[in-house]
Parts: C-alpha cells; sequence; structure tokens
C-alpha cells in the first residue's frame, strides 16, 4: 500500500468522523449552518484520538489532515464561494482521517459537492426563463459582452449544503476505498 493510498485503519476514527459528518449534514440540510460546537469539539476529539493512538506520529498525521482538508475550503471562504462552518467541518474531519486520507476526503467531498450542484440546478431549472435569457444574452452581444452577461444574471443565490457533500465523501471513501479519486492517480 502506498502513501496516497491508505484507509482509515482506526475504528474509533471512522465512527467519531461518520457520527461528525451525519450530524453536519442533518443540521446543515435542516438549517443552512453548521455549528461550532460540533466542529470545534470533533477536531479536538481527534487530536486527542490521534495522539492516544499515534503518539507524535499521529498528531503530525492529524495536523497534515487539518491543512490539508481545510486548504481549498479557507480559499473558497476568502472568495466568498462557502461558509466558514464549511471550513471547519472539513478542517475537522481531516484531523479525524488524517492525511493522506484527508486529502481523498477533500477531493470526494468536493465531487459530491459538484454533482449535488448539478442535481440542485436541474431541479430548480425553468425552461422558459432559460430560453428568454438565453435569446436576451445573443440580442445583447452586440453590445457587450459584460451587458449581455448581465441579463443572465440570476434573481438570487442559490446555494447547496456542503455539509451534506462532506458526508457523502466520507461514505465514498469508507464504502469503496479502492475507488476513491486518489486511487486514480496511482
Amino acid at each position: 500500500m502506498d502513501w496516497l493510498h491508505a484507509p482509515i485503519l482506526d475504528p474509533a476514527a471512522a465512527v467519531l468522523a461518520v457520527a461528525c459528518a451525519f450530524a453536519a449534514a442533518v443540521v446543515d440540510h435542516r438549517h443552512g449552518v453548521i455549528p461550532n460546537r460540533l466542529t470545534y469539539s470533533v477536531l479536538l476529539a481527534g487530536l486527542a484520538l490521534a495522539a492516544a493512538t499515534g503518539g507524535i506520529a499521529g498528531l503530525g498525521s492529524a495536523t497534515a489532515g487539518l491543512l490539508a482538508a481545510a486548504a481549498v475550503f479557507v480559499v473558497a471562504f476568502a472568495a466568498g464561494s462557502c461558509g466558514g462552518g464549511d471550513v471547519k467541518l472539513m478542517a475537522a474531519l481531516g484531523t479525524v482521517v488524517g492525511f493522506p486520507v484527508a486529502v481523498d476526503l477533500t477531493l470526494a467531498a468536493l465531487m459530491a459537492g459538484g454533482v449535488l450542484a448539478v442535481a440542485a440546478m436541474l431541479r430548480r431549472l425553468d425552461l422558459a426563463w432559460l430560453v428568454r435569457s438565453v435569446s436576451l444574452f445573443v440580442l445583447l452581444m452586440p453590445a457587450g459582452l459584460k451587458t449581455a452577461a448581465s441579463s443572465m444574471a440570476p434573481a438570487e443565490r442559490r446555494t447547496i449544503r456542503f455539509g451534506v457533500a462532506a458526508a457523502a465523501g466520507l461514505v465514498w471513501i469508507l464504502l469503496l476505498p479502492e475507488h476513491t479519486p486518489l486511487s486514480f492517480v496511482r
């Protein structure tokens, strides 16, 4: 087994990660927030579990997992593309699963989020609005791309609940460890 593909070997870590991800998914889906109480307590529990089971090396893996899982989300948060709860959830999950599993988890969660986003768009699709908007876009193209693009802007901003995507990504890497995103680059 190479370092790019390391399964979660500790059952306690798997249980903690699943409990955290599913609690976050339920609360995020219902209320649109991921509570700090959940993320911070799981992050601390993940560090304690890593120290208890792996000593200094375990703490190193947990810290690297935290950084690996949160890195993309810190940038997305700074750009306004995700909430702070999403960043903290991925940091907590990265701490629990450790490095390099945190990289797999992050990629799987991002892919699951993409699938959820496409499904949400298809569910909300209004064909009449789409035809009118595209027609207006084509008519306004001679006036300039910026003017034409403003005609396509949605009336309201819609988001997906990333807690659900994180839970889906975790289920993926736990149930299909031979078919995770990193397993395809080996």
